[in-house]
């Protein structure tokens, strides 16, 4: 029998947060999207919203760019370090809640990165003003943010739409998402095969539909200029309605008025 839960899998398996989301095999295929990252921008110093248990924080770092990975959950950020250890001299992971952003970090980079949905962690669209304002608020004159979210108007009311099922030795984990009305639904599904009965938990993760036009309309009020669209990391291709993502770029004013 399925568990259903309303506690959070991030925060029950940070260690198994890898193998749900197929780290080992997205390594190489991210690292192109950071090196693009990285070509477009030049940044010397990048906050990685969201880091999670640091890939693309380490990405960033190995390529000599100075890293801060936040997360706001403790856990994940306790596996990161440890797992990334050798790379304590340019990065650092921090507990921080996009809604509330360290005043320590203010205008500390010029590039925040906000990958992989992260951005819905925030739940509705008070959280989603403070996280763009706070953002803003951390970046250098000039420097840019980068913002990467499913596009769920996409999705029809009440499907159910498959994101990735993925396995390491005898556990199965699938994640799917549901658009009912203004709110979404975010499933994850943990099936541990090594028992008898097989153990199912299912955990539910529930937030706003963030429209693409909402986004666009709370960066700009944020004080960010210069939006545009894209639909991949690597920003070589156009957005489209029907797209899966959504990546925003803008940029933070080189002065005030500007």
């Amino acid at each position: 029998m399925a568990k259903r839960t309303t506690t959070s899998f991030f925060e029950t398996y940070p260690e198994e947060y890898d193998a749900l989301t197929g780290a080992d095999s997205r390594a190489v295929p991210h690292g192109k999207e950071v090196d693009a990252l990285i070509a477009r921008f030049q940044p010397t110093a990048v906050l990685d919203a969201g880091c999670a248990t640091g890939l693309t924080s380490s990405l960033f770092a190995r390529k000599g760019v100075s890293a801060v990975g936040l997360d706001r959950s403790r856990p994940m950020l306790a596996f990161a370090t440890k797992k990334f250890e050798d790379l304590k001299d340019n990065l650092t992971f921090k507990y921080g809640q996009f809604e509330k952003l360290p005043r320590t970090l203010t205008e500390k980079f010029d590039l925040v990165v906000c990958l992989a949905n992260a951005i819905t962690g925030v739940g509705n669209q008070k959280g989603l003003r403070e996280a763009l304002t706070g953002f803003h608020r951390c970046l250098r004159p000039g420097g840019h943010l980068v913002l990467q979210l499913l596009n769920y108007v996409s999705m029809a009311e009440g499907q159910l739409f498959p994101i990735k099922a993925t396995s390491e030795r005898d556990i199965v984990y699938e994640r799917f998402s549901e658009r009912l009305g203004k709110r979404i639904n975010l499933y994850v599904t943990r099936a541990d095969l090594s028992v008898s009965p097989v153990k199912l938990e299912v955990f539910r993760h529930e937030f706003d539909n963030f429209t693409v036009n909402q986004v666009e309309a709370v960066v700009r009020r944020s004080g960010f200029v210069g939006l545009k669209r894209y639909g991949n990391l690597r920003m070589d291709q156009t957005f489209r309605k029907t797209g899966r993502d959504l990546v925003l770029i803008a940029r933070k004013s080189e002065r005030r008025g500007s």
